[in-house]
């Protein structure tokens, strides 16, 4: 990453905010593919700018012919992110765990990624349970397209049930994946159900079986849920 040019990008945008900014930006920090060390030739650079007042920084720009995007937060959202019962938490902490500061005079980001390595076990239940509720919600949606025999109806939401399916199984196994490319990947080692919610999204099957898919799947997060004291308010 020494010589990385998109790096050199990231340095150059975190010394004009500092500039810029004073005493009203907190931290600067490159996320995504270039922290993970996989950028490619059509990567983009993805920063995180933290600000006691937000800036109003627009969603992305180019630079040197590099596609930066700015997530703009003040601390507060930065504490939220990292603490609460988010649904992607899995993938949110994958990203703090990788996050490279390039500023960081108060150890904001310093303590930020430290905590993203120690969850506590009360947050990741929080976040399934409200997950809980987001993949009930497509499974209905998925039982209607089911019932109505309308199979591209039937394989979206089948793609929307498993994505919601996979981090509330993440969730349940506290499982912080590696990133988020590569999620799936990940689900599928993650015993029996990670491989029905693997089959079902990239399987495309009929409707009969994509229904016994997604009842089976349910069954399991909701029986996971159970044994792990976590309240399902009677979900169907």
């Amino acid at each position: 990453m020494v010589g990385s040019p998109r790096m050199a990008v990231a340095r150059a945008l975190a010394s004009e905010f500092r500039r810029r900014e004073g005493r009203n930006l907190l931290a600067v920090a490159v996320y995504g593919s270039v922290a993970y060390g996989h950028e490619h030739a059509h990567s983009d650079i993805d920063l995180l700018v933290v600000c006691r007042r937000r800036t109003g920084l627009p969603w992305a720009r180019m630079r040197r012919g590099f596609l930066v995007t700015f997530n703009e937060m003040t601390p507060e959202e930065v504490r939220d992110e990292v603490t609460g019962p988010n649904l992607n938490l899995a993938e949110i902490l994958s990203g703090w765990r990788a996050m490279r500061p390039l500023y960081d005079p108060t150890g904001l980001l310093r303590r930020s990624i430290a905590r993203a390595h120690r969850v506590p076990g009360h947050q990741f239940r929080r976040a399934a349970r409200e997950c809980l509720f987001t993949v009930c919600e497509d499974l209905g949606k998925l039982r209607d397209a089911a019932e109505a025999r309308d199979r591209p109806k039937l394989r979206e939401m089948a793609i929307w049930y498993t994505g919601g399916a996979a981090a509330l199984l993440c969730l349940l196994e506290r499982h912080v994946v590696s990133t988020g490319e590569e999620l799936f990947v990940e689900v599928r080692g993650l015993g029996p159900v990670g491989k029905e919610i693997a089959a079902l999204r990239y399987g495309n099957p009929g409707v009969r079986e994509t229904g016994r898919l997604a009842e089976s799947i349910w069954s399991a997060l909701r029986r996971e849920a159970r044994l792990q004291g976590i309240r399902t308010d009677r979900l169907p």
